[in-house]
């Protein structure tokens, strides 16, 4: 009897799963990378780039990889979410964030805060949505 009710369980959390909108997916898929940067795991965070990403200044994915393990290595960052704004059309999304990143090298206390904007154009692929561009709304 308890494993026909586990299996139950497990095929509404699947079907759960399937059923949220293309909008909670993006979401979802982009608050998969913040845990990431903030637990310090940069192939987590960069698991969702595409093989085509574009990042600023000419960021390609392996650009991405090395400047996320380099920063992640060095110290602790902090990425708080102010703004999550996403629109979907069919297959590709675009997503406007405000956030707030800190970063500490050992201490308990934030050395550096900065108020950031980003758009971030993703894509479905299969089941997954992959991030394709990454903007700086700031200039920076």
């Amino acid at each position: 009897m308890g494993k026909s009710i586990a299996s139950v369980c497990a095929i509404f959390i699947l079907l759960a799963c399937q059923s949220d909108k293309p909008e909670a997916q993006v979401r979802k898929a982009f608050e998969a990378c913040r845990q990431a940067v903030e637990a310090g795991d940069p192939a987590a965070a960069s698991a969702p780039l595409d093989p085509a990403f574009q990042g600023p200044e000419g960021m390609d994915k392996a650009t991405a990889r090395l400047f996320l393990l380099g920063t992640l290595r060095r110290e602790k960052v902090g990425v708080t979410v102010l703004r999550n704004e996403v629109t979907v059309r069919g297959n590709e999304a675009l997503q406007e964030v405000d956030v707030v990143l800190t970063g500490r090298s050992g201490g308990l206390l934030p050395q550096d805060a900065s108020h950031r904007s980003f758009r971030l154009r993703w894509r479905k692929a299969g089941s997954d949505w992959k991030l394709m561009e990454l903007q700086s709304l700031d200039g920076r």
